[in-house]
């Protein structure tokens, strides 16, 4: 049986304008989370009402992150979450800085 997070429905999502690649550092319950992104810094995260029941995070994820315009270097909202083949995909395609997944 195939979990339901890892079933795509087409390809995965690119970090963008908008949106930056960041790996979880630490739960802080009530669906938030700080995680250390690839700009460096690190952002309060929440998961958005649509995606609760159906996003499992655990520390050390790979996740894209929509920054708030507001506070855009202290929070954020999830957007996606990689699973371990797409986070060798991004790594391949040098789109994850190689420090970021050390820690991970």
């Amino acid at each position: 049986m195939v979990r339901k997070e890892e079933e795509h429905e087409g390809e995965m999502p690119l970090p963008d304008e908008g949106t930056i690649i960041c790996v979880v550092e630490k739960i802080l319950g009530g669906d938030h989370f700080v995680a250390k992104c690839a700009d460096g810094m690190r952002r309060m995260i929440r998961i958005p009402g649509r995606l609760r029941r159906r996003m499992w995070i655990r520390e050390g994820d790979v996740v894209l992150v929509a920054p708030w315009e507001m506070q855009a270097d202290k929070k954020g909202d999830l957007v996606y979450k990689y699973s371990s083949s797409e986070v060798r995909k991004l790594a391949h395609k040098n789109l994850i800085p190689p420090d970021l997944l050390e820690g991970a």
